[in-house]
């Protein structure tokens, strides 16, 4: 067995799922050929990196400046967990020193960022995750390996939408997540990447797009009370063509009132249909042409990880992110190749730059014109 240093850069949210992911392996993989140490972790507040350190028993914790941990030898893999605005240069820093490299999603505010950082990427011998970590729940493995066997027949059409409620309350103080400048697009780049990933994943890459976003609060305020102007979507709804003659359709909103994490996805073949809902993932509903003249309906599945041997207990959503840092880890411990990497990352802010480019120009985007 491997054990590999990590180095987390961020305490929020997502540091803390990361945390538990990395702790979370050896209790969902029976036999892991490779495990985390949790080494180091960084805070832009030193009170809330140490609390952290403390609490989920990191050996050091840092503050004011990210290089610190990137340079710290003992670090194997940087795990970038930090507001979108500090994707670019952490991660850039850390394949410069020639450490593995996990970054949250999105890859980068900009397409021009994402393009470097994939184009680096490809320069050193270090290995990079994006963290769509959706690919990895069961039900999502499923999917593909039922669309890659040919059952689903020819794709004709896919549609997705992943509606939380968070920003319904127009009371929500305004954060960098309001920002374009520092988030790069709100409901489209915090919700919706994850669903342009998928859909790359399960049908193919995408050719054209046409979008339309929406802001619904102008201006919040800020936690010191002040009024500030909201540039990123509340919601986009944008239709695709693939290059496999699929089309499809996208929605990402945050103020889909009712919803907590509805990330729901059909799909719909010659030979048959899928249907996943993240609120109830453990279960995926299959319809087959084959059942014509004998039964007519939809078969629901109920998943209990049957592509991981030894079969294990269910999971709730954070078992995306078990799996997939399971992954990375077992890659590197392996040297084999991983998805998805940071060229997946920028193939999906491809399109997220077109649904933006889309919706300023009031028009279809090419995405071979998108780069």
């Amino acid at each position: 067995m491997k054990f590999f240093n990590i180095g987390i850069l961020g305490t929020g949210f997502m540091g803390r799922t990361h945390t538990y992911a990395y702790k979370s392996i050896p209790f969902y993989i029976q036999s892991p050929i490779a495990l985390a140490e949790l080494k180091v972790v960084f805070s832009r507040s030193q009170e809330r990196a140490n609390e952290f350190a403390k609490k989920y028993k990191f050996e050091k914790a840092f503050s004011e400046d990210w290089r610190k941990l990137i340079d710290c030898k003992e670090v194997d893999i940087v795990d970038n967990v930090l507001p979108n605005f500090l994707h670019y240069e952490p991660c850039s820093y850390a394949l410069e020193k020639e450490k593995h490299v996990i970054c949250e999603k999105p890859l980068a505010v900009r397409l021009s960022e994402a393009r470097n950082l994939y184009e680096v990427s490809r320069k050193v011998k270090t290995k990079t995750m994006t963290m769509f970590n959706y690919r990895f729940i069961p039900a999502v493995q499923f999917m593909k390996e039922f669309i890659d066997s040919g059952q689903l027949g020819r794709v004709f059409q896919i549609r997705c939408l992943f509606a939380h409620s968070g920003h319904v309350n127009p009371n929500r103080p305004w954060s960098w997540k309001e920002d374009f400048q520092t988030s790069g697009g709100g409901a489209s780049a915090d919700l919706g990447i994850h669903v342009m990933d998928l859909l790359r994943y399960l049908v193919g890459d995408v050719s054209k797009v046409v979008a339309l976003e929406k802001i619904y609060f102008p201006e919040r305020k800020n936690s010191l009370g002040e009024i500030k102007k909201v540039t990123a979507d509340d919601a986009v709804i944008c239709v695709l063509e693939f290059k496999n003659g699929a089309f499809g359709s996208l929605e990402a909103t945050r103020v889909g009132t009712g919803y907590k994490n509805h990330l729901r996805i059909e799909i719909h073949g010659s030979e048959g249909g899928l249907i996943w809902n993240l609120e109830d993932l453990n279960y995926i509903k299959l319809f087959t042409v084959r059942g014509f003249g004998s039964r007519v309906g939809w078969e629901t599945i109920l998943l209990d990880l049957p592509w991981w041997p030894p079969r294990g207990h269910i999971g709730g959503w954070q078992i995306g992110h078990v799996f997939a840092l399971y992954r990375f880890l077992e890659s590197i411990a392996k040297d084999e190749d991983f998805e998805p990497s940071f060229y997946d990352g920028y193939q999906a802010q491809r399109i997220l730059e077109a649904i933006h480019v889309s919706f300023r120009e009031r028009r279809w985007v090419d995405l071979d014109l998108i780069q």
